[in-house]
């Protein structure tokens, strides 16, 4: 009798034992489960914030509308701008800026002189600083508008062009004019589709 009680009582604690095994391996894929969810849903919190942290202070994109900037940037073509968090624009930055208060027009043009600089446009010919210019688009200027007589760019003013110069509002009519620094967004740093 002892003998078979004792047998009977090992087959019981195996019993137990496989049955804490089975609860206890339960409970760890239950635990590993949420672990795995909680790691995934922070996961993308961050991605989002991440994300949102690049637009707001780094990246922006925006569309171009009109042919202001044919050949170089196309109507309809989207682009991806670099924020002026730090620096400011340099000659030739295809730069993004409001044409007015906040919640105005954004406009997408090439700037052609910067602060200090004189501007003059003369016989179908970019002038700064007395010096004729490389001219980004295809044809001759038409008109000068504003810099048919030498211009001399303010602190903080930058003077802006289309690249299609015939066909575009910039810093030649009096709407625009020399454009403020506050006023400019960020540098055009992608074209895409």
């Amino acid at each position: 009798n002892l003998g078979i009680a004792f047998l009977d009582k090992l087959r019981r604690v195996g019993f137990m034992q496989s049955y804490y095994t089975s609860t206890y391996l339960s409970r760890k894929r239950k635990r590993q489960l949420k672990e795995k969810i909680i790691f995934y849903v922070v996961g993308i919190l961050i991605a989002i914030l991440a994300a949102f942290l690049l637009v707001r202070f780094c990246f922006f994109g925006i569309t171009m509308r009109g042919d202001s900037m044919k050949p170089n940037v196309s109507d309809g073509q989207f682009c991806i701008a670099g924020r002026y968090t730090i620096g400011s624009p340099k000659r030739g930055d295809i730069v993004v800026f409001q044409k007015g208060e906040e919640g105005s027009s954004y406009y997408i043009k090439r700037v052609i002189a910067v602060p200090g600089d004189s501007v003059w446009i003369t016989d179908g010919k970019i002038l700064v600083n007395g010096k004729e210019i490389e001219q980004k688009g295809s044809e001759k200027i038409l008109s000068g508008g504003l810099a048919s007589k030498k211009i001399k760019l303010g602190k903080e003013q930058y003077f802006v062009l289309g690249d299609n110069y015939n066909n575009s509002e910039d810093s030649r009519v009096a709407s625009i004019g020399n454009v403020k620094r506050d006023r400019i967004i960020g540098k055009v740093i992608l074209k895409l589709w």
